[in-house]
């Protein structure tokens, strides 16, 4: 996201859009010029501009973004990007996955990455292969080891899948 479109900014019309934003009076906030724009029709405002709008530009100015993406601990107010992306009508915005799950009805819940003691499925095919691997006999066919498959998925009780 440019601070500023004037400056090495490349218009692309037909380009995906950014959804509008919110502004601290609850009014909303188009993060495109309007089409009767003189300098800039349709194009996007970039970083600084709507800032602005959002009253939170300083007049001292604010660099783009902070070294390296690098922002300073527990500071939010050391760069455009880190200002912005504070903001509750950022924060609050939910991905394109989730927006498209939920729309259909269903329910988007995300586990953390590598924690597979927090998801169900995980402890679902834990169990289910502590009971394959202590069966007496190994099976001697496919047939034989997808029926044993299904045998110890089958065999894990609900109760346990939803701890």
């Amino acid at each position: 996201m440019p601070k500023n479109p004037k400056l090495n900014w490349v218009h692309h019309k037909e380009g995906l859009r950014m959804r509008p934003g919110v502004l601290p009076n609850g009014g909303i906030q188009s993060v495109y010029f309007p089409d009767d724009h003189p300098e800039y029709p349709g194009w996007f405002k970039g970083m600084q501009q709507i800032l602005k709008e959002h009253g939170l530009y300083p007049e001292k100015g604010l660099n783009a973004q902070c070294e390296g993406f690098k922002c300073e601990s527990g500071k939010s107010d050391c760069c455009c990007r880190q200002l912005l992306f504070n903001q509750p009508d950022f924060t609050n915005q939910p991905s394109a996955l989730e927006e498209l799950i939920t729309s259909r009805g269903h329910l988007c819940d995300f586990y953390p990455k590598y924690h597979c003691e927090l998801n169900f499925i995980e402890m679902y095919w834990g169990a289910a292969k502590f009971h394959y691997r202590n069966h007496v006999t190994r099976p001697s066919n496919l047939q034989e080891m997808e029926a044993r498959i299904v045998e110890c998925l089958d065999y894990v009780p609900l109760a346990q899948i939803r701890r």
